[in-house]
């Protein structure tokens, strides 16, 4: 034991660094912050749990009461893990779990990344450098970015699995590459399409990219490939309804008004100000939240220039620099209204709403471009730079990385009253059904009689069904508190019957003719979700049987 922590010093060291950027986490009460949906996305998330709606895709609260299919699209992985710790934890402890897991991986996954290109100690500082990253402070303590947050910390995870996948076809390196790489596809839409080409890229050059200097190796190529496969098999039933179901909801909403890429291009001044505060990003160069990528950073980014010059006879790593240094030059330009026409050309790219997200890119590729600088010192002149780098990006962004302000509250005031409400309202247009207007006020608690006479009794909601008891005197029209969405099913004494979206705000409506009726709904499946369940299935098969079974003979 003693040997093992002896070993992994760099480890340590970058855990107990991270001790000043999560202090805040284990603070009393809560801390403000510009996406204060994470208690919330974790109550709705613990309901399906509860319920067997697993997958989780409808939640019951949001959209005002009516619910909407919240994790049909939005990053599940933070949430399923957030809603395993509230059955021990409670939610608000959980909340602040969620946050606290990204900013203590991400230092960590970076280091492990760094030293298989570098070294164990160019590592430490590439970990530190990245975990320090001013931009990760905006994430968590000024956006409450828990999804991108979770990204960016299993980001460089991923690379280092296929890194050591590529080397070496052990079922450890494949079970890892496999899991990172699944986990990552479930954190968070646009960093997946950020990402993904760099990692394809990189892949790509490790195999192919052979010469007498590599251990890398086209062999084991056959595995990466199927890691890579098995990746997307796994996160299917999320990624398949995610990409294939968006003309079900008003995703119009997510790129218009204040969420229009064109509001929210920077400037390259933008990206060196030390200025920082908790406000909002605007059109023009008044933002009040920064944008900065940290002084460290950018000296050792362009420092790192002065390696590829004296490397440039050599054949090693330099295709690696290659791809790093354009995805920094890339991710730069892409903040900048320059870019523009690109942002006009690729509409997918309009969901990533703000082009400073491309920041994640920039910390991602500048943190190993640090390390190549750092390379070229050797001996006791680089324990000293890296010593020194290490103190002066402490120094310089530790300070960043606190909320605003804190504020007393618990999971009771969190999930009633005021608060209750104001989280059920909130983020409502971004995921509301096709057609559906925003309700002025919440849901009612039990269905609405549009015409007839009904007596509705034992009204019990659930997070993807309902069910009541209803004596119709005469034949009746009901609204249901709930949106409609493909594929509410209604039955009527366990026969499916028709129905409509009501007139205003699309809601389930149908017809009761007279009697004492047993009335049920459930949100099934459309064949895309079906299709993509089975997939995650019978890749988690084939994972199992490939590093628990037989199977794990390919292996050898």
């Amino acid at each position: 034991m003693r040997k093992q922590l002896i070993n992994n010093w760099q480890v340590l060291t970058i855990i107990a660094l991270s001790m000043l950027i999560v202090w805040p986490l284990f603070l009393p009460g809560y801390f403000t912050h510009h996406d204060d949906l994470q208690v919330m996305r974790i109550f709705e998330m613990r309901k399906c749990l509860e319920d067997l709606q697993i997958p989780c895709r409808w939640v019951p609260d949001m959209g005002y009461g009516n619910g909407f299919p919240l994790f049909n699209y939005y990053s599940v992985l933070p949430y399923y893990l957030g809603a395993f710790f509230s059955f021990i934890f409670g939610y608000l402890i959980s909340a602040k779990i969620l946050f606290l897991v990204p900013l203590l991986l991400g230092g960590v996954s970076m280091y492990l990344f760094a030293k298989e290109i570098f070294n164990k100690e160019v590592g430490l500082a590439v970990g530190i450098i990245y975990s320090f990253a001013p931009y990760r402070a905006v994430d968590s303590y000024v956006r409450g970015a828990v999804a991108e947050s979770f990204a960016l910390a299993i980001i460089p995870l991923v690379f280092y699995f296929f890194s050591r996948l590529i080397k070496e076809k052990g079922y450890l390196n494949f079970l890892g590459a496999t899991l990172s790489l699944t986990a990552f596809l479930m954190s968070h839409n646009i960093m997946t399409l950020f990402f993904l080409p760099i990692l394809l890229v990189w892949i790509l050059i490790l195999i192919f990219h052979n010469n007498e200097q590599s251990f890398y190796s086209k062999k084991n190529f056959k595995f990466v490939f199927l890691s890579l496969i098995l990746s997307i098999g796994l996160s299917s039933f999320f990624l398949l309804p995610a990409f294939l179901e968006k003309d079900l909801v008003e995703i119009d909403t997510l790129t218009r008004f204040d969420l229009n890429f064109r509001v929210h291009f920077i400037s390259i001044g933008q990206l060196f100000e030390r200025s920082w505060g908790y406000g909002a990003s605007v059109l023009g160069p008044n933002d009040s939240i920064s944008f900065q990528i940290g002084l460290p950073l950018w000296i050792l980014s362009a420092v790192s220039i002065i390696w590829f010059v004296l490397n440039l006879t050599k054949r090693k790593n330099l295709l690696v620099y290659t791809l790093f240094y354009l995805s920094f030059i890339g991710s730069v330009f892409m903040m900048h209204n320059k870019s523009a026409f690109i942002w006009e050309k690729i509409s997918l790219l309009h969901f990533a709403q703000f082009p400073w997200r491309f920041l994640s890119i920039t910390i991602f590729s500048g943190a190993i471009l640090s390390g190549f600088a750092l390379t070229i010192f050797k001996g006791r002149v680089q324990k000293v730079i890296l010593f020194t780098i290490i103190v002066l990006t402490v120094f310089l962004n530790w300070g960043y990385f606190k909320p605003n302000s804190f504020y007393p509250t618990s999971d009771q005031k969190k999930l009633s009253g005021k608060e209750w409400e104001n989280q059920q309202k909130a983020a409502i247009f971004d995921y509301l059904p096709k057609g559906a207007i925003d309700p002025q006020e919440a849901a009612p608690d039990k269905p609405i009689v549009l015409s007839g006479e009904v007596k509705i009794e034992n009204f019990q909601k659930k997070s993807n069904r309902w069910e009541f008891m209803a004596e119709v005197n005469k034949e009746s029209k009901l609204e249901m508190p709930v949106f409609d969405f493909p594929d509410w099913e209604v039955f009527i004494d366990s026969k499916k019957i028709n129905h409509e979206k009501s007139p205003l705000l699309k809601r389930v409506a149908f017809s009761v003719p007279e009697g004492e009726h047993k009335i049920k709904g459930y949100l099934k499946d459309t064949p895309v979700r079906s299709f993509a369940n089975a997939t995650t299935l019978l890749s988690l098969i084939v994972l199992l049987f490939l590093v628990y079974g037989k199977g794990r003979k390919v292996f050898n």
